[in-house]
């Protein structure tokens, strides 16, 4: 029954939403992306995103929506927020991590639940969205804590998972910021904002690798420029 909804009522929200939301970063932001088309080749993708601002999560769901079913995760304090939650499920994301106060038995059900959706979502050939850095940056570089080992259990449970690379540029505080004259029209200097997406695939992150040296790579393909080769 819930399938049935999801795939009728559900289907008709998200898409008037993402509507709305891609209307909005239309209007306020000039927005370019490239290597979309990785992401309709290969199926149940995992794409690690670099995490620049608030903005990241609304704006891949909503470029990327008309490309393939993107469900993102979210922190699970985040998810379970009273003004966050309805969003978050009609996005249809996925909560990881778990209060601390949790005993350690629960806490690492918890751990094995979220892994089994995530692998479900990935295996029906839809795409997961992950920040790895679990928050957008409170500095110029992307800082990956050394006990996160969400995206370190995901890929050991199943390491042929195709995984790309999504760096954004032009969205957070220390980033440049360009505008165009879209609304100069009205007088006002500054237009959208550029923004620019890339999609590059990753085949060199090795999940073999112990925790913290998995990482520290991962750390510097996040921090690595969008004009720089992989």
């Amino acid at each position: 029954m819930l399938r049935l909804i999801d795939a009728t009522v559900g289907k008709w929200v998200r898409h008037t939403l993402f509507i709305l939301i891609r209307s909005y970063y239309a209007l306020f932001y000039n927005v370019s992306c490239s290597g979309k088309h990785l992401l309709q080749t290969d199926h149940g993708t995992l794409i690690l995103a670099t995490h620049v601002s608030r903005h990241d999560g609304p704006l891949i769901s909503a470029i990327l929506y008309s490309t393939k079913r993107i469900r993102p995760t979210v922190h699970y304090d985040e998810y379970y927020h009273w003004m966050q939650w309805l969003p978050m499920w009609i996005g249809s994301a996925i909560p990881m991590s778990s209060p601390k106060s949790w005993p350690d038995e629960r806490r690492a059900a918890r751990k094995q639940q979220t892994l089994r959706v995530i692998h479900r979502v990935l295996d029906n050939g839809n795409c997961v969205l992950l920040f790895p850095a679990g928050m957008a940056r409170r500095q110029p570089q992307e800082i990956i804590a050394p006990g996160l080992s969400g995206l370190h259990d995901i890929l050991r449970s199943k390491p042929d998972t195709p995984v790309v690379l999504l760096r954004l540029d032009g969205l957070g505080q220390f980033q440049r910021a360009t505008h165009d004259l879209f609304w100069s029209f009205l007088g006002r200097t500054k237009g959208r904002r550029h923004v620019s997406v890339a999609i590059t695939p990753l085949t060199d992150l090795d999940p073999d690798l112990p925790l913290p040296a998995f990482n520290a790579r991962l750390e510097e393909l996040l921090n690595t420029p969008i004009t720089d080769d992989l």
